[in-house]
């Protein structure tokens, strides 16, 4: 008896086992849905995202330029140095001479010296401050302005009177101070203010010291001022400073880059509708493809819903006229095999059936020459059964050849001779004599697989062999024009029923000549021909032969194939003749 504790400690074991299948059908599982699942949103797919990310990132990086603008901001800094230099070298001169006294102990006259900035043209944006030799400000521009701006007002507009901006305009501003607070966050433009912060004391300390200072600093309130500071001195003794700051800078570089806000509109206008034209053209109809193909998996009989696009003329037109034929192509193959294994399993069967009832009856057989009738069927039947399955065992092997084999440009000429060569040299007194009819002054090359393309020669003279009488004569011959080469196989046999000219080609299809063995053809020869033919984009048909009074005179065989009208010529594989 098991214990109720030998039962819970098993559950957990039993319990694991089944969550370790679980989770290893849960890849297999997902893997299935992905397979037949190509449901994706179009933005999240990978190549439409690709296509964006390849459009934005040109646009990204006229943005960035055209919103940092370091260059242009810095050689207008350096432009403003040096007009500021050459205002304060002015000033400093001036007040040297006029404000500083005379003697060995000069002194600073402060009302001298703010009679000489009120004579200085100051710029807009331009602020000039005069320091003592103590560092204390005794002048400034700004409080010495005594200009008066007399101008009317606006009038009082009631707060609910007044119309709010346009939708655009809302728009506009608020992305421009985003921009511009986006900006201003950046670590390394914090980083450039932090060390770039201005100490007015310490420049004019410096100045005081002889010594001259110039640069770009950035105020308590992060505001860029382009500053210059030079000593006033008469003769070797500093009595003050001058200091020259202009804070146009950032109004200058801002104006700059609102005037590239239109561009840049464009510019991103262009960007979206270059991707909305990459994502018709080529996301959607490869997505079209995809559903086609899932379609297609689904349901192997709906192969023409994939779409025809060959109009557009390009890859993807040829990427759906390939899927088209390719996909039609593989139905097709399936259903010859389906129709193929049908008609092995008839041909088969006959020979079969006629094997039981040759052995039932040969037990029963009461005379020795019954028995040996029997078993002479017997033997014609597993004979026949032998033909079929190796003839079957052939056909089923073209397309697997064919598929492994590589096409070769060939001497069509050469390979007629050749062909027509080993059959006179291996007939027999009983066999039909083969003639090379052809009369090419020119090679005439062909892309052909060589192997398949012999075993449609042999196999067209082997038929036109058996169909002909003792002592006649097969005619091989091989023509050409400027497009096509032609290969005509005639016999001198009784021909073919006109009904029957096109069932030729059909597999299984037998019309044993007169005096020929039961079982000895297997009716593939003709069939595998149109197979390998086919697959050398070339036709193969049959006529009767007639002459002027319309009596029939043998069977005529023709195969048309390609010209090879470029290349290949001097690099062509060429066998010596004998």
């Amino acid at each position: 008896m098991v214990s109720d504790t030998n039962i819970r400690k098993a559950e957990p074991a039993i319990q694991s086992k089944t969550d370790r299948t679980q989770s290893a059908q849960q890849p297999q599982q997902r893997k299935e849905r992905r397979r037949f699942t190509p449901r994706r949103f179009l933005f999240s797919s990978r190549l439409t995202q690709l296509i964006l990310a390849a459009n934005l990132i040109g646009l990204i990086i006229l943005v960035s330029g055209a919103l940092a603008m370091n260059r242009f901001e810095e050689g207008l800094i350096q432009g403003k140095i040096d007009n500021l230099q050459s205002l304060a070298a002015t000033i400093t001169t001036v007040m040297a001479e006029q404000a500083t006294g005379f003697g060995l102990q000069s002194e600073l006259d402060v009302d001298g010296a703010k009679q000489v900035l009120r004579g200085v043209n100051v710029p807009q944006g331009w602020r000039v401050r005069l320091h003592d030799r103590n560092g204390l400000v005794v002048a400034d521009t700004e409080r010495l302005r005594d200009d008066i701006e007399v101008g009317t007002l606006d009038p009082i507009i009631p707060p609910e009177a007044v119309e709010p901006d346009p939708l655009l305009q809302r728009w506009r501003v608020g992305l421009t101070g985003w921009a511009r607070t986006t900006l201003h966050r950046l670590p390394w433009r914090k980083a450039r203010r932090d060390r770039l912060r201005r100490d007015l004391r310490a420049d004019v300390m410096a100045g005081l010291g002889g010594d001259a200072v110039a640069g770009a600093r950035y105020d308590a309130d992060d505001t860029l001022v382009v500053t210059v500071t030079l000593p006033v001195s008469r003769v070797q003794q500093v009595l003050g400073t001058v200091t020259v700051e202009s804070h146009d800078v950032a109004s200058i570089v801002e104006a700059e880059r609102r005037a590239l806000a239109p561009i840049i509109a464009l510019a991103l206008i262009a960007t979206l509708l270059s991707s909305l034209a990459l994502i018709l053209f080529i996301t959607l109809p490869m997505r079209r493809l995809a559903r086609a193909a899932e379609r297609v998996a689904r349901n192997p009989q709906d192969y023409d819903a994939i779409p025809d696009l060959s109009r557009r003329r390009d890859e993807i037109g040829d990427l759906s006229v390939v899927m088209r034929d390719m996909t039609r192509g593989l139905f097709n193959r399936v259903d010859d095999i389906a129709n193929f294994a049908a008609d092995v399993a008839h041909e088969i069967k006959n020979p079969l059936t006629s094997l039981r009832s040759a052995s039932d009856t040969l037990s029963v057989a009461r005379t020795d020459e019954q028995r040996d009738k029997l078993i002479a069927i017997i033997q014609q039947d597993v004979s026949r059964m032998n033909r079929l399955i190796t003839d079957i065992s052939h056909a089923s092997k073209v397309d697997a050849n064919l598929a492994r084999d590589t096409a070769q440009i060939l001497d069509l000429a050469e390979i007629v001779h050749n062909i027509v060569d080993f059959y006179q040299q291996t007939a027999t007194d009983s066999d039909a004599s083969v003639l090379n009819a052809t009369a090419l002054v020119e090679p005439v090359f062909i892309r052909a697989f060589e192997t398949p393309f012999a075993q449609v020669l042999r196999n067209l003279i082997d038929n036109a062999m058996t169909f002909s009488p003792p002592g006649g004569v097969v005619t091989v011959t091989a023509e050409a024009d400027e497009q096509t080469a032609t290969i005509t196989v005639e016999d001198e046999g009784p021909g073919i029923p006109p009904a029957n000219l096109d069932a030729v080609f059909d597999r299984f299809y037998t019309q044993r000549p007169e005096g020929a063995i039961f079982g000895s053809h297997s009716g593939l020869g003709l069939a595998i021909c149109r197979q390998i033919v086919r697959a050398h984009k070339g036709r193969i048909w049959a006529e009767n032969r007639a002459n002027e009074d319309g009596a029939v005179q043998g069977a005529r065989f023709t195969v048309a194939l390609p010209r090879q009208t470029t290349g290949g010529g001097p690099s062509a594989p060429r066998r010596k003749r004998s």
